[in-house]
């Protein structure tokens, strides 16, 4: 969808934002210039989020913060307060994650990842496969590294 499309859209009532994962990021400005600060701009992809409000985004609609929501929930405010060492110091824990809840189709990885976590089984219904067994490794490496689990 094209930024010219998003500003006709915006100007009805019940559109006040989007999930942006293009992966454009310029788009983020380009659509702040057209629309103004007051329309909502969300990542739909977690490993450019830094970048992403830096630019004028407000948030994300994320994966890594079903497995990682205390570390999300920080990243993001921090991320929005400016604080730029400790946004990319968040990022860096984060990003481990964020690559691996993608080796593989969501959200197989991240039914692992909540398994490791004691939250749930790792099934997944037909159509869906559990993760092979390289994946399962990268997945615990990188709840590991953010210290999410022992």
């Amino acid at each position: 969808m094209t930024v010219e499309t998003m500003s006709r859209l915006y100007e009805l009532k019940n559109i006040v934002g989007v999930k942006d994962a293009t992966g454009d990021l310029d788009r983020v400005i380009q659509q702040k210039n057209k629309m103004g600060n007051d329309f909502i701009q969300l990542t739909g992809n977690d490993d450019n989020a830094l970048e992403f409000n830096k630019r004028g985004g407000v948030g994300a609609i994320s994966v890594t913060a079903n497995i990682a929501p205390k570390l999300c929930s920080e990243f993001q405010k921090i991320s929005l307060s400016k604080d730029t060492k400790q946004a990319e110091s968040l990022d860096a824990i984060l990003q481990p994650i964020h690559n691996a809840m993608f080796i593989e189709s969501n959200p197989s990885p991240v039914k692992y990842a909540a398994k490791l976590l004691g939250l749930c089984s790792d099934d997944v219904r037909l159509p869906l496969v559990k993760i092979t067994e390289t994946t399962k490794e990268e997945v615990k490496k990188s709840l590991l590294l953010a210290n999410l689990i022992k």
